[in-house]
């Protein structure tokens, strides 16, 4: 009996560490915790691929022991904002480079070497600089990023302005009460704008 009870447990022992070995084995090692489903490429090789394919480049630099990266990278485990990230990733040449990986080029560090940082880049590997993070806390710091509503946000804009259509995205409760939010502040600031310019004719 209990020779029995040993090899059960052997076997149960063999049968996590083949399922262990197979997840390794199919794990994206590009994808440091950002997504498996996303066809991530070597920052090496994206300028080539985005040459290839006419496309621009995602390029998030993080580090492993940053907090603010650990808690963007938990972030975005979230459902919905994965579904759209993914949608999105495919009118991109998506680049995560973690620790060492990071390019070394003053161009990739416009505003200082804080991270997570999040730039957007032309085929050519050049920086564009007008997509930020219109939402940012922190004003000095206008690549960085910590909600995954407003990475979703800046893909958007990128994709607008390559002349792409940007895909219809289902949004989950959260980011639709956010954007539901953000249309309202949008909608009272032109409204205030409209009042400004009205008043300032009447004075004419």
């Amino acid at each position: 009996m209990n020779l029995l009870l040993g090899l059960l447990a052997l076997a149960g022992l063999a049968s996590a560490s083949l399922k262990e070995g197979l997840k390794d084995m199919y794990q994206n090692p590009l994808s440091n915790g950002y997504g498996e489903d996303i066809a991530w490429v070597k920052w090496e090789d994206a300028i080539e691929k985005a040459l290839d394919e006419d496309k621009p480049i995602f390029l998030l630099i993080h580090k492993t022991w940053c907090h603010a990266c650990k808690a963007l990278k938990k972030t975005f485990q979230q459902s919905n904002a994965r579904k759209a990230f993914k949608t999105l990733s495919e009118h991109f040449i998506m680049v995560n480079t973690e620790d060492d990986e990071e390019p070394y080029e003053e161009e990739y560090r416009p505003d200082g070497k804080y991270i997570p940082r999040l730039l957007f880049l032309d085929k050519n590997g050049d920086l564009l600089p007008e997509f930020k993070n219109k939402k940012a806390e922190f004003k000095k710091y206008a690549y960085y990023y910590s909600s995954p509503a407003d990475i979703i946000n800046s893909m958007k804009e990128v994709i607008k302005h390559f002349g792409f259509e940007v895909p219809e995205l289902k949004r989950g409760d959260k980011l639709k009460a956010r954007g539901k939010k953000e249309d309202k502040k949008e909608e009272k600031q032109t409204e205030k704008k409209d009042d400004k310019k009205k008043g300032d004719k009447a004075e004419l």
